[in-house]
């Protein structure tokens, strides 16, 4: 009964989140961002993107303690100093990126219609590119505390081989990104999230998998350049 009960509560979040993030995706608000193409809505969307990373990652840490846990039960090995060190590292590299593409879009007028079905990702404003920078954080971060760290962890704890678990992970992965991800992102997310669940399994502890989705995740801001004539 104890494990029937824990198996639910670890479904319950590492399926509950997801099943939220794809309602989020339904709401008037990203629908200004994705089909009306309306910016104004860039902020308020990812805003609430990062509200419920952080959300889930507060559920865990709730979950873990109810354990007598903490993260570093599941993989997250950095001391509070460390932590300091990993945000700090991550902001030098960010604001260099950063200045770096307004360096290189000074002065230059960027048409949005090229920018297709990719306008409410790319973040096209000094605004928007500041608040991408928190953006990426909270996704490299939390997303692999949750989906890698947590549910490889807590499905191998109940019984699974961690091999099947890394897989189960990396498909209910997808649907944080949207239901229609399914479809049209599968095997980049897909795979993204087997590299990822790798990469912990193999090193045993979540670190390195927060590091390249960091990297991977904040090139996205050089995406930007391309459509520079």
């Amino acid at each position: 009964m104890v494990i029937k009960n824990k198996i639910w509560k670890i479904l319950s979040i590492i399926i509950g989140f997801p099943i939220l993030y794809i309602l989020f995706g339904k709401t008037s608000i990203a629908i200004e961002l994705f089909v009306n193409k309306n910016l104004d809505y860039y902020i308020p969307f990812w805003g609430g993107i990062i509200i419920l990373h952080w959300l889930s990652v507060l559920v865990i840490i709730k979950f873990l303690k109810s354990q007598g846990k903490t993260l570093a039960d599941i993989g997250y090995k950095l001391s509070n100093k460390g932590t300091l060190y990993l945000v700090g590292g991550y902001l030098l590299v960010a604001i260099l990126m950063l200045i770096g593409v307004e360096l290189m879009l000074n002065n230059v007028e960027l048409d949005p219609s090229k920018f297709g079905n990719i306008l409410g990702l790319i973040p096209k404003t000094t605004s928007h590119r500041i608040f991408f920078i928190l953006l990426v954080f909270s996704t490299g971060f939390c997303e692999e505390i949750v989906y890698r760290a947590f549910a490889i962890t807590q499905l191998t704890e109940v019984g699974l081989n961690k091999w099947i678990a890394l897989i189960i992970a990396a498909f209910i992965f997808i649907g944080i990104h949207g239901i229609n991800a399914y479809a049209n992102r599968f095997l980049f997310l897909f795979g993204g999230g087997i590299m990822y669940g790798i990469t912990f399994l193999l090193s045993k502890r979540i670190l390195p998998s927060i590091l390249i989705h960091l990297l991977i995740n904040l090139s996205a801001m050089m995406a930007i350049l391309q459509l520079i004539e």
